[in-house]
């Protein structure tokens, strides 16, 4: 026979009663909350479901936001091409009219400066922003995109971003698809120093590479000529961090693979600015650091298979035309530098007596430029049976509005009737290329759009699964909380009667 004593009594009421007051807790924790989990301890597994929910909908948040800036880019392109078709086409008129018998050399040099004003719109349109970004520079947002001399100052690789997972699209527009050509050789391990950065060189100085183990090497490149040279340098350094040039030449790569990584990899400049011409300053959190782009120039060793980032230049038949003379171009055999391309048709359209020469643009040194020897004439190219190459190279047409635009200034600058009407031609060429340039930017818009309506459907079905698991029923829990709100009175009240302490139960 067991003796329920007072304190047993006492320490089961209390018992009881903080079970109740901790239920009614937790329904009311429900109810102002909304959510049937609150805590891990509230359902652990419903609770691992709901995280992993939540990570997927941040994801896809991140994304909508990045497809917000990526329309916005695409539709301010989608603007200027639009509007600089409608330049072209005042360009066009101007060019008709002037090459109309009746036109004389004063109203040409008037026709003339509207045209050099529309040069230099183009080249505002072509340095357009989108907040800090300019739009037509490609992956180097903060570079100018067109130079005041009319030339592609951006870089060769296009500015893209990750719209879903594993999932990226352009949101550039280079310039260099448009306004003026950018012949964007690829480097290799030969290429120098000094044709780096558009012609501008790597400026000689020392650098530390430091790997992802805090191990260090200084490069000094003062007496390296070329790409491998540097290459060379840093894996002969004693760390772990191996360099190459990247498969699409347009950058170095620095790789660690250290197996307990403890500090990223490091490139110090010394001061000179060597590492940052090289486009490997800086530090990066992950076992492969890849450069900026290093813009080789376009010289006369550059092989002609390294053009357009590795992809070459067709050499297909193209018409030259000064004055009354006009030669048509042939490429047998087939060169392999710029320097025996230019070679070649500087040397057919002398044999034809077409005063004319092509030369390597001076300032950004990107493409080619013709020159007529002629004061009084202008020379002007034409593609044969749909070819490519003039315009791959910058001669005109195609993606070249600003050069034709130059032609055509000059052509009515210089009364040559010919010129003007060549001119014609090009404009319809270029228009032509930026119409096919608006309906890529179109595609692209379309394709993020898209993607955008497929994430936010997604975003919105996990939505809906997080909240059946997470979400409390509110009717349930307002039920349930009536229900605890009635035992726990219950309990006290019950509690009270059961439990009363008199004198007597302290003499005993």
């Amino acid at each position: 026979m067991y003796r329920i004593t007072n304190r047993m009594m006492y320490d089961n009421t209390l018992y009881n009663t903080f079970r109740n007051n901790q239920g009614l807790l937790a329904s009311q924790e429900q109810l102002s909350s909304g959510k049937r989990i609150n805590k891990p301890s509230d359902d652990p597994i419903g609770m691992m479901e709901v995280l992993k929910l939540r990570t997927v909908i941040g994801r896809q948040d991140q994304y909508i936001r990045v497809m917000g800036n990526a329309d916005a880019t695409l539709s301010a392109a989608d603007s200027i091409l639009g509007l600089a078709h409608d330049e072209l086409k005042t360009g066009k008129e101007l060019a008709i009219q002037a090459a109309n018998a009746t036109s004389d050399s004063v109203t040409r040099a008037t026709t003339a400066r509207r045209i050099d004003s529309m040069i230099e719109q183009m080249t505002q349109y072509g340095n357009t922003r989108v907040g800090q970004n300019y739009l037509f520079s490609g992956a180097s947002t903060s570079s100018v995109a067109v130079t005041p001399n009319g030339e592609y100052g951006g870089s060769g690789l296009d500015w893209a971003l990750e719209i879903n997972q594993n999932s990226t699209v352009p949101v550039s527009t280079k310039a260099s698809d448009f306004l003026t050509a950018d012949m964007n050789p690829a480097a290799s391990g030969a290429t120098t120093l000094a044709s780096l950065n558009n012609g501008a060189g790597v400026p000689a100085g020392t650098f530390t590479v430091t790997d992802r183990a805090g191990n260090g090497v200084a490069v000094n490149t003062a007496a390296m000529t070329t790409l491998n040279d540097v290459v060379n340098a840093i894996n002969a350094g004693g760390t772990n961090v191996t360099a190459s040039l990247s498969t699409d030449g347009t950058a170095l790569v620095l790789t660690d693979v250290t197996a307990s990584p403890t500090l990223p990899i490091s490139v110090v400049d010394g001061g000179a600015g060597t590492a940052q011409g090289l486009g490997i300053a800086g530090v990066r959190s992950t076992s492969v650091f890849i450069g900026s782009d290093i813009n080789p120039a376009v010289t006369d060793a550059t092989p002609l298979a390294s053009l357009y980032g590795g992809q070459g230049l067709p050499l297909d038949p193209f018409r030259v035309v000064n004055g009354g003379a006009s030669a048509t171009i042939t490429f047998v055999p087939a060169p392999t530098t710029v320097g025996a391309l230019r070679v070649s048709v500087n040397n057919q359209l002398a044999a034809a007596g077409v005063n004319a020469t092509i030369t390597i643009e001076p300032t950004a040194q990107r493409r080619l430029t013709i020159t007529s020897t002629n004061p009084a004439t202008v020379a002007f190219v034409a593609e044969v049976a749909g070819g490519q190459t003039a315009e791959l190279m910058g001669l005109g047409g195609g993606r070249n509005i600003i050069p034709t635009l130059k032609t055509l200034s000059a052509a009515l600058k210089a009364n040559d009737t010919s010129a003007i009407l060549g001119s014609i031609d090009l404009l319809d060429s270029v228009m032509n290329n930026t119409n096919a340039v608006r309906g890529s930017v179109g595609a692209r818009a379309n394709q993020v759009i898209q993607t955008r309506d497929s994430v936010e459907a997604s975003k919105l079905d996990n939505t809906k699964t997080k909240s059946f698991v997470e979400d409390a029923d509110f009717l349930k829990a307002a039920s349930e909380l009536a229900m605890l709100q009635t035992a726990y009175q219950a309990t006290l009240k019950s509690s009270a009667s059961i439990i009363q302490p008199t004198l007597m139960d302290f003499v005993r």
